[in-house]
């Protein structure tokens, strides 16, 4: 069998939290030079799910051998409000609240405590692995999150980023959801990160009546980021397709992700 194009660095501690609870992140390290990061968060409502997800190994099969790193880290899970300062918690109600007034169609869950908590997660991810070799430089080059349904929405979310205490979290360079959404539309400005949101035109867990109100406040804001709709149907069909598919001009879809790497470090600079 050829050789791993990566070594992999398991059960690194990236966070512990307020409760004692170790965070921890898995790196499938390049053996060549490290060109780009991609920062994987799995999907699963914010209720199931780990860093153990095989997403981040397929993307470490492809993408390794061009130099990239991936790392796939665990967030908090069904986290509620009493999880964050009594200062926050207003906010993350009101913000909840609005989502369904503006007429998002998700799940209340996506949108409340345990959102807030895996963005947190997420940031904190991020700075982590831009100083894991040292704070004099950064060696991880520039910075892709890419996450799955929840992961996705907290991986946009972070690309604009919430008013209050959240304006201070550290961000990527790019950021990619598949089969996600934007659960804050209303955030959607051109001074966020270059962003993509891949999702299916009948994916039954996160509506698509959610992609077509983000495509219209995107028009409306000239925020960066890209909608594209697939024909294919399903919600985990779409990291399928994502990673082994083509586009309809015969191009591999990963592109996109090899594209937005290169924004990020447009954006880095």
């Amino acid at each position: 069998m050829p050789d791993k194009p990566y070594d992999i660095e398991n059960d690194i501690v990236y966070k512990t939290t307020a409760e004692g609870k170790e965070l921890k992140v898995n790196i499938f390290r390049p053996k060549k030079a490290i060109k780009a990061t991609i920062l994987y968060a799995h999907g699963g409502g914010f209720m199931k799910g780990n860093r153990k997800d095989i997403t981040a190994k397929r993307l470490a099969e492809k993408l390794c051998p061009e130099g990239v790193m991936v790392a796939s880290f665990d967030y908090r899970l069904k986290a509620n409000i009493s999880a964050f300062p009594l200062e926050n918690q207003p906010a993350i109600i009101a913000a909840q609240a609005r989502t369904a007034r503006v007429g998002m169609p998700i799940n209340p869950y996506f949108c409340g405590p345990r959102f807030y908590a895996a963005l947190e997660d997420l940031s904190d991810a991020v700075f982590f692995l831009r100083d894991i070799d040292g704070p004099a430089a950064s060696k991880t080059g520039p910075l892709l999150a890419l996450g799955v349904s929840a992961g996705g929405i907290a991986a946009l979310s972070l690309a604009f980023r919430p008013r209050g205490v959240w304006e201070e979290l550290s961000q990527p360079d790019a950021v990619i959801g598949l089969a996600a959404a934007m659960v804050q539309p209303w955030r959607l400005a051109s001074d966020g990160l270059p962003s993509l949101l891949f999702h299916g035109r009948t994916d039954r867990i996160i509506s698509p009546t959610n992609t077509r109100f983000i495509t219209r406040r995107v028009a409306t804001s000239a925020a960066p980021l890209e909608v594209i709709v697939t024909d294919t149907r399903g919600h985990n069909t779409q990291i399928d397709l994502f990673i082994d598919g083509n586009d309809p001009d015969g191009n591999p879809w990963l592109n996109k992700a090899r594209r937005m790497m290169r924004l990020g470090s447009d954006h880095k600079e």
